[in-house]
């Protein structure tokens, strides 16, 4: 009779304390151990590549929940440094982040994988286990900002060949070059990408003045084209501009680039970043797609200023450079990482 009580004692605090290492609680998601990447609003939007949250925690496992307006968005996740997908699905849903975690600091970082017009992504929910506590992380000592289209989004960088273009599940921009770089230089990134747009006129032939890159870049969500960002937010070291490979696209059906028309577009969104970034080294890169003559006009600008200078990629050197659509895939993005980080180094 007493080993059947004691038995039964036994087996219920067993079932006790596994309910209670089960119990979650929801974090404030202004907490300060979590820190915001990118582009994100108050209400914890985002949808430029690169945007998200990253933040520590002792051990356990957490969950996120997602609202996404559809099936197209896709963000990486990186725990201790191993990256796995998660593909959002429409609604407002929970997604296991990390499970598990030994005792000790743990890094956790969420960044949007595909870009802006993929939609937008809302975190509205952050859960842990209850005897786990936040850590906040040190805080990168350099800061990057990279503007550009296609090319600097990642479009289509894992494709397997050329004809299979950019989809949610072969676009990384965590695998971009400019992401690669960023890590490199221990900075913290901004990207503000759009596929097939320009400085002066978009790839399309219609209307292709409406919403080139420097428009968009006054927005935190620019799907939506809601909420001006405060440049204040984020102060960068140095700015990548690669744009103009859109603006010489479809030549034959709307004429050649003009280069008076490239330069003063070129030069006015220049001088608005200086307004906000004096100290910021500037970079005008092209490449490693088609360019024509714009390294040479980029290499005439860069000359009007003290703190810019130019960049061209070199073009592709062998089959495995190119992704989907005759983007660069990663083994390309990881050289132009290479060229670019001796770049800033030097």
């Amino acid at each position: 009779m007493f080993n059947k009580r004691l038995l039964k004692l036994l087996l219920t605090s067993i079932v006790f304390f596994t309910q209670v290492d089960c119990f979650a609680k929801t974090i404030s998601l202004n907490a300060e151990a979590i820190q915001y990447q990118g582009r994100v609003t108050a209400q914890q939007q985002f949808a430029w590549t690169g945007s998200g949250f990253e933040f520590g925690i002792d051990k356990g496992s957490v969950t996120a929940t997602f609202d996404s307006l559809n099936d197209s968005s896709a963000l990486t996740v990186i725990v201790d440094g191993l990256e796995t997908v998660i593909y959002l699905t429409k609604g407002n849903k929970p997604y296991l982040l990390a499970e598990n975690l030994v005792p000790g600091t743990h890094q956790i970082s969420i960044f949007k994988r595909n870009e802006a017009g993929r939609g937008t992504v809302q975190l509205t929910s952050l859960t842990i286990d209850d005897s786990a506590t936040l850590v906040k992380l040190k805080q990168k000592p350099n800061k990057l900002l990279a503007i550009g289209d296609s090319i600097t989004c990642g479009y289509g960088n894992e494709a397997l060949n050329s004809q299979e273009g950019n989809t949610r599940s072969n676009q990384n921009g965590y695998l971009s070059y400019v992401a690669i770089s960023a890590r490199r230089l221990n900075a913290e990134l901004m990207l503000t990408c759009w596929s097939g747009r320009g400085m002066f006129r978009n790839r399309n032939i219609y209307e292709d003045k409406v919403g080139v890159l420097p428009e968009l870049f006054k927005y935190t969500l620019p799907r939506e084209q809601q909420g001006l960002w405060q440049h204040q937010k984020f102060v960068p070291d140095w700015i990548l501009i690669n744009l103009g490979t859109n603006d010489i696209s479809n030549a034959i059906k709307k004429g050649p680039l003009n280069k008076s028309d490239y330069l003063m577009a070129y030069q006015t969104f220049v001088e608005q970043l200086l307004e906000y970034y004096p100290k910021a080294e500037l970079i005008f890169a092209i490449g490693p797609m088609k360019h024509n003559s714009l390294n040479v006009w980029l290499a005439e600008l860069s000359d009007r200023y003290d703190n810019a200078t130019d960049l061209q990629f070199s073009a592709y050197d062998n089959p495995t450079d190119v992704g989907g659509h005759y983007h660069p895939s990663i083994s390309k993005h990881k050289q132009m990482a290479d060229t670019l980080v001796d770049h800033i180094n030097n």
